[in-house]
């Protein structure tokens, strides 16, 4: 899974510098982001020697004699970036059809272009990577002659956490894909080690769930927080939101997890007072015993997922504890 830049994107002409320096500077917050999940970036052999300019290649343009002005700085960390990426065509293995660069993206004509072909035919074998544009963002679906396959164009952090959600569908959606990806999926929250033993306990297995799990998961990831901690008396994120420190009551707190379209309770108290229930029910993260009372019902009778409101250690992500068909109640 990684990145790829869409080399075909850095034509200029007819833009202004500051035009230009604002579409280096995302596309640099863009591979910035990447770089520091440890992700591979590859770009084309032509990105940098390529005209983007009139007769000007992008390097041309730094010259103090160039109609383009951009400040150095960004000069400076564009070639820092571009020196941490990889060259494709130096990768032991291309994924089948890599030999075909004519694409055609969203029902455009067929174009020769090996970066976006990259990215297809690699996403067409099942391996996830987008394309980093500077204008195209969006998932498009692209055609070669082998066939077709959806690429996505990454663009602000929201779009990036969309690519990694489709890149578990992408490599197989798998119990293993799940955990592997799902920390750059659900950036809100946080996993406690040994949570993914319990999609094995799920009732009829993880993927007869998946979906539902993962709808779980993108929900709490992008509005829990929110929904745990946010001042009443609102009920949505859309309302006008309380102020100071008090904290939603429960109550508030389901309401809001309704509206979200999620049933999430906590236990009934008599659960807390069995040891054995209760015990089941606690993890220690970060030093501490955290009680995992609420929990997401991914059926009616079965199937849970049990999580907890931020903590200090959390970085103000909700945790994920336990995944398990139905911990014990109290007879």
């Amino acid at each position: 899974m990684a990145f790829v830049v869409d080399s075909q994107e850095w034509d200029f002409n007819g833009w202004t510098s500051k035009d230009i320096q604002a579409a280096i500077e995302d596309i640099l917050e863009r591979l910035s982001w990447a770089f520091e999940d440890q992700h591979d970036v590859w770009v084309g052999e032509t990105l940098q020697t390529q005209l983007v300019y009139g007769t000007d290649d992008l390097w041309s343009l730094r010259s103090a004699t160039s109609n383009v002005q951009i400040e150095e700085e960004v000069w400076q960390e564009l070639a820092a970036a571009l020196g941490r990426t990889k060259r494709y065509i130096d990768e032991e293995n291309w994924p089948a059809g890599f030999d075909d660069y004519l694409i055609a993206v969203d029902n455009n004509p067929p174009v020769i272009n090996p970066d976006i072909a990259w990215a297809h035919h690699n996403v067409r074998a099942h391996r996830a990577v987008a394309c980093l544009g500077l204008r195209r963002k969006g998932l498009f679906t692209t055609i070669s002659k082998y066939g077709a396959a959806n690429v996505r164009w990454t663009g602000d952090k929201k779009s990036c956490t969309l690519f990694w959600r489709e890149a578990i569908h992408i490599e197989r959606n798998t119990a293993a894909t799940l955990e592997r990806l799902a920390p750059y999926a659900y950036p809100g929250l946080f996993f406690v080690p040994g949570v993914w033993h319990g999609l094995a306990k799920l009732s009829g297995g993880y993927y007869q769930h998946s979906h539902g799990l993962q709808r779980y998961l993108s929900i709490l990831s992008d509005s829990g927080k929110w929904a745990f901690t946010a001042p009443p008396p609102a009920e949505v994120m859309s309302e006008a939101q309380g102020k100071g420190p008090e904290l939603p009551t429960s109550q508030l707190i389901i309401r809001r997890f309704i509206r979200l379209g999620l049933d999430v309770t906590p236990e009934n108290p008599n659960v807390f007072r069995h040891n054995t229930c209760r015990k089941a029910r606690e993890l220690n993260v970060f030093g501490e015993t955290l009680y995992f009372e609420w929990h997401g019902k991914l059926q009616l009778y079965q199937n849970r997922v049990h999580i907890h409101p931020p903590v200090d250690g959390s970085k103000e992500k909700v945790l994920v504890g336990i995944i398990d068909a139905h911990l014990p109640l109290p007879p």
